[in-house]
């Protein structure tokens, strides 16, 4: 099985380790029962010579009874008594010592029954070892195949050196039957032969030289690929710097993407409240040139009238005597218009102050609105260099996006190889679970055999017998033969039939003999000399499958954490994408609303460049911001109304009530002095309800004319 790579060499070394203990211990349980059938033959000899006597002692005669041979008799049979309580005591003592043996083993295999957490852990090892073992019979099969390879060629090689051989001894065979002037020439050629041969050795030689070479070559190959392995893990933590560079990068990026974003939404508001104060001032301007126009309207009235005034004061002052009285009222009338005149002279210089501050105003906030479009195209001009630096980026993520495909690709080859070695590990657990059966089989077969034990005790006393038995029908056997091989004794010789050989027929005999002896030595000789160079070669491969033991669990530990740590770095990547794939859908919707907002503000500053009013939309979200203004006003006052009604309908003595109050005193008539308030008493007047809904049923009483 180690052969065929089916076993490891570590397994092969435990079974070995394990046969060589049984072997010894067979070896001294047979030294043993060898030693305890001696003692047992001697004790039978002892037994037979002690019956011999009792027979003797019980052929002594009777007439001679004394005291004394009863004394002996009371002896022997005390002797005898005690005897058989030591048997007694014996036997309780083995099947004492038995029962011990019985429990240790029952200990000793209910420590051996694995717990589940063990069986789990003993499960997880053996998929280990069996993923090494795995990973140590695919080398060892290539090697096999290599060693076959060779082995076979070389074995083709020595069946055309061993044809060649047969071939010359042949020739040698033919040649010896020829004339002795040959032999020169044959010894020639044997020479010719045997440098041939020993040319041949050589190019073997030079075999083995090469095959050195190729192990070598096949070092240093596995010393480059361990180089190319490091470098390609310095790869792997380059690219991992990388990645973590890369989001470093993708954070600041996305913080300075939020303060550019928080920063337009500031800008926005900005805009709004600038707005909203623009279209109020341009109200408020339309407005005041209303007022204007108007006071100015009335002014050139006034002043009209002034006029009218002024010749109807000529006409009056020529009419001075007639009419006092009209003069003194034009004068009084003339008085309240300059008056009013003044007034309104005042509030125009008030609208123009007014109208001043305003201009400023405008001219502010216009230079405010210029600093802004200045920072929106440096803020669009950052904008577009992100978005260059993020199709960049995002380059290289589709770049990142297939060696992480790749990865994959060689996940789902191991996670292949990792289902068929769960297979295999299947197919060990049923193994398992059949020994387990097996063994339960055997422990019932040991439970049915102590059952026995009682039977078994007495076949063993009989073996016992037997056995001694056997051995001195050996030793009889012995003493036959002994006495059958002695030369004194009768038909000892006994000659044999047939005609004794020539000598010649004997020399041709001994030469035939000599000759296959001699094919046989050269047979024995070659694959004595095969036997060493398998031998040599299998020493060396052994050695190096040793060594390189230790180097392949490394490599495959190694293995399993750098794919451990693949999987964890493919995940995150995984992640990172997905987040990345959100972060992409959330600016391209943002990029969206940024290039609405910018149109909407490049049409606002146009219209209002061209001195156009805005949008329908902007003076219906105008309008609406009015109404929710007014209704809030209205809500307010509401409210306050509603608080003011509270405090008016508690009485003076603090009740409570929603009735319409009435009054129960009326002020008396009086002339002089201030009246004051006099209850109605019992007799206040009466108030009547408001008509309900249900005088529409009602008709109207028809009003007959009063007939005098």
């Amino acid at each position: 099985l180690h052969a065929m790579g089916k076993l490891p060499g570590t397994r092969m070394a435990a079974l070995k380790a394990k046969y060589t203990l049984l072997h010894d211990a067979v070896m001294s349980t047979q030294e043993s029962e060898v030693q305890l059938l001696q003692n047992a033959k001697r004790f039978t000899e002892q037994i037979q010579q002690q019956q011999f006597h009792l027979q003797q002692a019980d052929n002594f005669p009777e007439a001679f009874s004394t005291e004394v041979s009863k004394m002996r008799e009371q002896l022997l049979k005390y002797q005898n008594e005690y005897n058989a309580v030591k048997e007694r005591e014996f036997h309780n003592q083995y099947r004492l010592n038995s029962l011990k043996e019985e429990k240790i083993i029952i200990v000793k295999e209910f420590e051996k029954i694995t717990k589940p957490g063990e069986m789990e852990k003993k499960m997880k090892i053996l998929r280990e070892s069996t993923e090494e073992l795995r990973k140590e019979i695919m080398q060892k099969k290539l090697e096999i195949k290599n060693l076959r390879e060779d082995l076979a060629s070389k074995q083709k090689q020595l069946l055309k050196e061993q044809k060649e051989l047969e071939e010359l001894l042949g020739h040698q065979v033919v040649l010896k039957k020829i004339i002795s002037e040959m032999e020169s020439k044959l010894v020639e050629q044997q020479l010719a032969e045997e440098n041939k041969l020993l040319k041949e050795q050589e190019n073997m030689k030079e075999l083995v030289v090469n095959l050195l070479r190729m192990t070598q070559i096949k070092i240093d190959e596995k010393e480059q690929k361990s180089k190319d392995f490091l470098k390609a893990q310095q790869k792997y933590t380059n690219i991992v710097k990388e990645m973590k560079a890369k989001d470093l990068e993708i954070r600041i990026h996305k913080k300075k993407k939020c303060e550019i974003y928080r920063r337009l939404r500031e800008f926005a508001k900005l805009y709004d409240t600038i707005r909203n104060e623009r279209n109020k001032f341009v109200n408020l301007l339309h407005r005041a040139h209303q007022k204007v126009n108007e006071i100015k309207e009335r002014h050139k009235m006034s002043l009209n009238e002034l006029e009218i005034l002024r010749n109807s004061a000529v006409s009056q002052e020529r009419k001075l005597q007639n009419s006092m009285l009209k003069h003194a009222n034009n004068v009084t009338i003339r008085e309240s218009m300059q008056n009013d005149v003044r007034k309104i002279v005042s509030k125009l210089q008030e609208m123009k102050e007014k109208k001043e501050a305003q201009l400023n105003n405008i001219d502010r906030l216009a230079n405010t609105i210029t600093m802004i479009e200045e920072e929106m195209v440096q803020l669009r001009k950052r904008y577009e260099k992100a978005v260059q630096h993020r199709n960049e980026s995002g380059v290289q993520l589709i770049e990142r996006e297939e060696e992480i495909c790749i990865f994959y690709e060689k996940i789902n080859i191991q996670e292949k190889m990792k289902l068929n070695g769960e297979i295999e590990i299947h197919l060990l657990e049923e193994k398992i679970q059949f020994l387990k059966m097996k063994i339960a089989e055997k422990q019932r077969q040991i439970r049915v055999t102590q059952k026995l034990l009682p039977a078994k005790r007495s076949l063993d006393a009989d073996l016992a017998v037997l056995q001694i038995q056997f051995s001195q029908c050996t030793d009889r056997i012995k003493d036959l033969e002994k006495q059958f091989v002695k030369p004194d004794g009768e038909n000892r010789a006994r000659f044999l039939p047939g005609k004794d050989l020539t000598e010649k027929e004997m020399i041709q005999k001994l030469d035939k003999l000599e000759l296959q002896l001699a094919k046989k030595e050269e047979k024995l000789l070659e694959k004595d000399f095969i036997y060493e160079q398998v031998s040599r070669l299998t020493d060396r491969l052994c050695s190096k499958t040793q060594d390189c033991k230790q180097d392949t669990l490394l490599l495959a530990k190694k293995m399993n954490g750098y794919q451990r740590r693949i999987k964890n770095a493919t995940e995150k990547m995984m992640a990172l994408v997905a987040e990345l794939s959100m972060k992409q859908a959330l600016t391209i919707e943002l990029q969206k609303e940024v290039r609405e907002k910018e149109d909407f503000i490049f049409t606002c500053n146009s219209r209002i460049e061209k001195g156009l009013p805005l949008n329908k939309e902007i003076e219906k979200e105008w309008l609406k911001v009015l109404r929710d203004e007014e209704m809030h006003a209205l809500a307010i006052a509401e409210k306050s109304q509603e608080f003011l009604e509270a405090d008016n309908r508690q009485l003076p003595n603090g009740v409570y009530t929603t009735a319409e109050q009435r009054p129960n005193a009326y002020i008396p008539e009086a002339d002089a002095t201030l009246p004051l308030p006099k209850p109605y008493g019992a007799l206040a007047p009466f108030k009547p309800s408001e008509p309900g809904a249900n005088m529409r049923h009602i008709r109207k009483p028809v009003i007959k004319p009063v007939e005098i």
